[in-house]
């Protein structure tokens, strides 16, 4: 099957998910591509369109950014991009998609079933570490939201804040890892061209998810945020666990 429609489809949907619940188009769209489309070239052009969905989520949300936030989780971007392509050389991701499934199917199950009414605010240095570990498996493995997510679920934002918060990190993440991987020599012709061309579908498919999300309250979209971080822990589980067993 083509290359390019494949990544257009898959990206496609992946952004009809990120524009209700303000990410998870990487998630949704790296397994789903990588079954079909060469990991070599996927998972950079995956970094692309990925860079070009949270564009799109950082400005239409901008005005509700807060960046006394968001500046510790771009300064822990920097070093996590140069441990990335370290990762993507030298370490079987396996065992570290086994880990964070786990922990992000551990995590959601307690968002939906056992969240008090008072949520906790954990402190901004923590962005340090969250933004560290994000770009350092956004660069290597192409799915790199969950650490950033989980914070932002404990920042006490309300649902624009938490897109606006998602978005402008991987905006700016995204061009730190997209420099990474060329300066490492993962980015070609050939990754930029599928990027450009599903890059179309992947906002249209943002475009329709930001309008739905509209519909939805600040209470229903944390039940919305735990219910797509269980799914996408499940997914990355299982397929680590295929993997390892093979």
């Amino acid at each position: 099957m083509n290359d390019a429609f494949i990544m257009a489809l898959f990206w496609g949907l992946g952004g009809v998910v990120n524009g209700i619940a303000g990410f998870g188009c990487a998630l949704i769209a790296t397994p789903l591509s990588t079954q079909f489309v060469d990991l070599s070239l996927a998972i950079p052009a995956g970094t692309i369109i990925g860079l070009a969905m949270n564009t799109q989520m950082g400005l239409t949300y901008r005005k509700y950014a807060d960046w006394s936030r968001l500046k510790f989780l771009i300064l822990g971007a920097f070093p996590g991009a140069l441990t990335g392509v370290t990762l993507m050389k030298k370490l079987p991701g396996d065992y570290l998609k086994f880990a964070m499934g786990l922990f992000l199917v551990i995590y959601a199950v307690w968002g939906l079933f056992f969240e008090g009414k008072k949520q906790t605010v954990v402190s901004k240095y923590w962005g340090l570490l969250a933004g560290y570990c994000s770009s350092a498996i956004g660069t290597s493995f192409g799915m790199g939201g969950p650490p950033t997510i989980v914070y932002t679920s404990l920042t006490g934002w309300k649902q624009a804040q938490v897109k606006a918060g998602i978005g402008s990190f991987f905006m700016c993440a995204g061009v730190i890892m997209v420099a990474a991987q060329a300066l490492a020599g993962f980015q070609s012709t050939a990754s930029i061209t599928l990027a450009l061309v599903a890059v179309p579908s992947a906002i249209s498919g943002g475009w329709i998810g930001i309008r739905i999300s509209r519909l939805i309250g600040d209470f229903s979209y944390r039940k919305v945020l735990f219910s797509v971080l269980a799914c996408m822990g499940t997914m990355i589980l299982y397929r680590a666990v295929i993997a390892l067993a093979a």
